[in-house]
């Protein structure tokens, strides 16, 4: 019996062998063909579906007593390519982020049959603001986004209508460019109707929101903006004695109707931007009105170190004649490796109405995959 079973398994490695030798290339051209074959197997696959994701954490601190770590972002991206042919192309993204709570933020696929036109569908980013569209956590060139986009573009928990979206929506786009040139496009356009509420809801009233992006390019380096959103919406309502949101589920309507524009210059020097971003909050007599805005500059001083600076004001309610906030930010970025960099980041932050200045002191590590 033992033998018998010996020449079993004599058998099947002969049998494997032989089969491997028939299937193996035996020549120089064969093992080059079918190397070749395997990664034009690879990027078919990689085409379809890629992953990307990047961790950011953080240290705060001010001298009005806030000293802690943060975790503050730690998220994963599937994207690809579904068709790419006579008829256009169809492309998809899905993004979660884990850090706090974890939910889906992204999810959309946009299909463009010419570069004139295309539709947009899904929840993703709104055309509203350049810094909140145009600069994610990984390529903000500052640890933190700018005072009014904080505000007035939905991109945080310091939002006047105490909406925190991540600057992102649920509805539908049509966008394209036109005027191409070499490497871009002179006309830039995106035109999108949402829900208006929070991340992955549904709407709670009938009406949609509108929000609208112009881009002009007259030359690559530089690119000129403006933007307007149109909406409703049931929302807490901010109470300017006490500089406090009020939470209220009566009316569904209120207004939250927001424009702005600027410019961006961004070369192998550098980059300087401007946004200047205005808001109408609520359904009293001429609503809340909201203005702010800011200027940054930055310059590289080689491959792996940048200096930044920037003048950023918010004033929250300008019937009050008076500005609520106003920093003044220096820093610098010091990116050893593509996929890793540390920022520094020091503000000067300005407090009207009562409020205590405060020195504030930013570090922030990210690591990109």
């Amino acid at each position: 019996m033992r033998k018998l079973f010996l020449a079993a398994v004599a058998i099947m490695i002969c049998a494997v062998s032989y089969a491997q030798n028939e299937t193996e290339p035996k020549t120089l051209e064969e093992r080059v063909a079918s190397l070749e074959k395997k990664s034009v197997d690879w990027n078919k696959i990689n085409r379809y579906v890629s992953v990307s994701g990047y961790v950011i954490g953080g240290y705060d601190w001010n001298d009005a007593g806030t000293s802690t770590f943060k975790l503050k972002n730690v998220n994963l991206s599937l994207f690809g390519n579904l068709y790419k042919g006579d008829y256009g192309s169809v492309d998809y993204k899905i993004q979660i982020a884990f850090a706090g709570t974890p939910k889906v933020i992204d999810a959309f696929a946009t299909y463009m049959p010419v570069k004139e036109f295309g539709l947009k569908f899904g929840q993703f980013k709104s055309p509203l603001t350049w810094e909140n569209n145009m600069r994610s956590p990984t390529t903000l060139e500052f640890i933190n986004y700018s005072l009014a986009v904080q505000r007035l573009a939905r991109m945080s928990d310091q939002d006047i209508c105490g909406l925190s979206a991540s600057g992102r929506d649920l509805g539908f786009s049509f966008l394209g460019s036109a005027l191409h040139r070499d490497g871009f496009s002179i006309i830039n356009y995106e035109l999108a109707v949402f829900n208006g509420d929070k991340l992955n809801t549904t709407d709670n009233n009938k009406s949609k929101d509108i929000v609208g992006r112009l881009i002009v390019n007259p030359i690559k380096p530089l690119s000129l903006f403006g933007y307007f959103q149109r909406g409703e919406g049931a929302y807490p309502t901010f109470d300017d004695a006490t500089q406090k949101l009020i939470p209220q589920d009566t009316d569904k309507y209120l207004k939250m109707h927001r424009y702005g524009g600027g410019f961006s210059y961004v070369d192998n020097w550098g980059f300087t931007r401007a946004e200047l971003i205005g808001g109408k909050t609520g359904n009293i007599p001429g609503g809340i009105k909201s203005l702010g805005g800011y200027f940054a500059a930055g310059a590289n001083l080689s491959d792996h170190w940048r200096l930044v600076a920037r003048y950023d004001y918010m004033d929250e309610n300008t019937n009050s004649k008076k500005i609520n906030e106003m920093d003044y930010t220096a820093g610098i970025t010091y990116a050893p490796l593509k996929n890793l960099d540390l920022k520094l980041n020091y503000t000067y932050r300005q407090m009207n109405g009562g409020f205590q200045d405060k020195n504030c002191i930013y570090v922030q590590l990210t690591v990109k995959f």
